[in-house]
């Protein structure tokens, strides 16, 4: 028979069990298709991971063209929503619907009804992660470029992923999920076969500009432990003219 102690302590252990399986039942992936429904109504809230993204698109896209641009996998269309000039595509009528934007269409990146060369710039940010095989994306990045143009492609930085940190979000009623995720290491060989060039890679990383993030949310002891972490990873590529592939 347990005296009191011992029914405490297993008591507390049954907790921590059901208490585990909820949070892993909590942050089973959804695949893209089923998760961004439940997170198109608080998408428009920054987290750590996109702003580090806004910062590396900031600096490595400063004094390049883009009136003309595509953005591949727009969520609700916020990044371009002030360039009446830009477009939009994304598979998610939620997240299109969330925006209310007018220069967006549903579809697939990896299969766009766009012609050939229409513009110069294209960027895909923090979308290409969620496809298993990313080889036809960049098919359609480089069909649309016109040659001379720019591409530019962010993800989920492979530390990130290999240091143990989720694609996940907090629904409306404050349930966390995972979203499916896989980890890409050869995004210059990909845009290599189809005739874009690497012009610039950068690592976005966990510092005093998203601090604020950790305080806000997982706290300062996280901050701490992740200081120095690479969270994103871009890619500026150029198309190759027709002269420049010949060389």
């Amino acid at each position: 028979m347990m005296n009191l102690q011992e029914t405490l302590w297993l008591g507390r252990l049954r907790a921590r069990l059901i208490s585990n399986r909820r949070v892993q039942q909590a942050e089973k992936s959804l695949t893209a298709k089923e998760a961004y429904p439940y997170w198109a109504s608080t998408y428009s809230t920054e987290t750590a991971t996109s702003f580090l993204d806004e910062e590396l698109a900031r600096k490595m896209l400063r004094g390049l063209p883009h009136r003309h641009l595509l953005d591949a996998g727009c969520g609700t269309g916020r990044r371009i929503a002030n360039n009446p000039h830009a477009v939009g595509v994304d598979l998610s009528p939620a997240m299109l619907a969330a925006g209310g934007a007018s220069n967006v269409i549903e579809g697939d990146i990896r299969s766009m009804p766009f012609e050939a060369e229409r513009f110069e710039m294209v960027w895909s940010r923090l979308v290409i992660g969620h496809i298993p095989d990313p080889q036809s994306a960049y098919d359609e990045f480089a069909r649309v470029t016109k040659p001379g143009g720019y591409v530019f492609v962010t993800d989920f930085h492979p530390d990130a992923a290999h240091a143990g940190h989720q694609r996940s979000f907090t629904d409306a009623n404050g349930t966390l999920h995972a979203i499916e995720h896989y980890v890409h290491t050869d995004h210059v060989e990909l845009a290599r076969r189809v005739g874009l060039s690497l012009v610039e890679h950068q690592d976005g990383a966990v510092g005093p500009s998203v601090r604020e993030f950790y305080v806000r949310g997982i706290g300062i002891k996280a901050y701490r432990r992740d200081e120095g972490l690479k969270l994103v990873v871009a890619y500026l590529f150029q198309k190759l003219t027709g002269q420049q592939t010949m060389q």
